[in-house]
């Protein structure tokens, strides 16, 4: 182990265990993905590596045998998907890695659009041995999922994506053009200002999660102590990270539009959306781009956080789905 990793390590095992001796005083915490898969019986180990130049902290999750890649968005942590892993972790080997910037992992100064994060991932199931994986990427992580599968075809299993619109694909230059209207996705061109974005969150990231969360929220309100995970995580350094994503979105589109989708008909894949008037645009998107068995599944009770606002519903879909991919040669 290079110096270099060793700090970097110990650095983040550092905020770990701040993490943890924090939450013995405060009065309620966010329930995170290793405490629910263990209520569930689960075994559950964690760590830190270098991965594509950037410091990754991961849960691997379950049972040895067919894996499942978890991928968040924002502004989230892996600990977005503690409602479902108990279940989907009795069937499947689970990898949530926190991405690159957020949660326990390293703040990198680069890294954000959707190739480079994608490689992390990539890199990382290198590095636990995992040949073929089913992806699943919500919101910024369902980006980073379509980034994966027209880099590394041979490495799925299955791809699905859930509450995001893809940059590049089908209905890129309408989606940009009423983006500034829409209250939905006003947030990107702010955003993607990062140092006028940071400056103005500073210091109000409860602020910031609890608002944007809840103006996109149907079934439920959340309240701070079921986000201090995710107030955590862009305290302490997340807040550039998360809005380098969003000043990335122009070269993911970029990368997107020129990727040769070729080797992706194929494969097995599944579009979520939340009821909407428009219905399922990202199923749309996929099968435009060339993949020719695309299930659509259209979620009531949600509006954006499928496994936080509808995680029965959510979690039905992907067991039928990944049943039904997993036979595939």
């Amino acid at each position: 182990m290079s110096q270099h990793t060793a700090i970097s390590r110990a650095a983040i095992l550092g905020l770990a265990l701040l993490c943890a001796m924090s939450a013995t005083t405060a009065h309620a915490e966010q329930i995170s993905v290793e405490a629910a898969a263990r209520t569930a019986g689960l075994s559950v180990k964690t760590d830190i590596v270098m991965v594509n130049g950037a410091a990754i902290y991961y849960r691997d999750i379950g049972p040895p045998g067919e894996a499942v890649l978890l991928l968040h968005g924002f502004p989230e942590t892996g600990d977005a998907f503690a409602q479902i892993v108990g279940s989907l972790g009795k069937r499947y080997r689970l990898i949530v890695p926190d991405l690159r910037g957020s949660g326990l992992s390293q703040r990198a100064p680069s890294g954000y659009d959707k190739k480079t994060l994608a490689t992390d991932v990539k890199e990382l199931i290198d590095r636990l041995k995992i040949d073929r994986v089913h992806v699943i990427g919500h919101d910024i992580g369902a980006r980073i999922a379509y980034a994966f599968a027209v880099q590394y075809p041979e490495r799925l299993l299955s791809l699905t994506v859930a509450e995001a619109f893809l940059e590049g694909l089908a209905g890129t230059a309408e989606f940009k053009r009423q983006a500034p209207n829409n209250p939905r996705t006003q947030h990107f061109a702010r955003f993607a200002n990062v140092d006028q974005s940071t400056e103005e969150y500073r210091g109000k990231e409860e602020e910031l999660v609890l608002s944007f969360m809840n103006s996109r929220s149907k079934s439920r309100r959340f309240v701070a102590d079921e986000v201090t995970r995710y107030t955590a995580s862009l305290k302490r350094g997340g807040l550039r990270a998360a809005f380098m994503n969003y000043e990335a979105f122009d070269r993911d589109a970029a990368f997107a539009a020129e990727a040769d989708t070729s080797k992706l008909a194929d494969i097995p894949a599944l579009a979520i959306v939340c009821q909407n008037p428009f219905g399922n645009n990202l199923q749309r998107q996929l099968v435009t781009a060339g993949l020719k068995h695309v299930k659509g599944v259209i979620l009531n009770d949600c509006t954006h956080w499928i496994y936080e606002e509808n995680p029965d519903e959510t979690l039905a879909a992907l067991t039928d789905f990944l049943a039904g991919a997993g036979n595939r040669p």
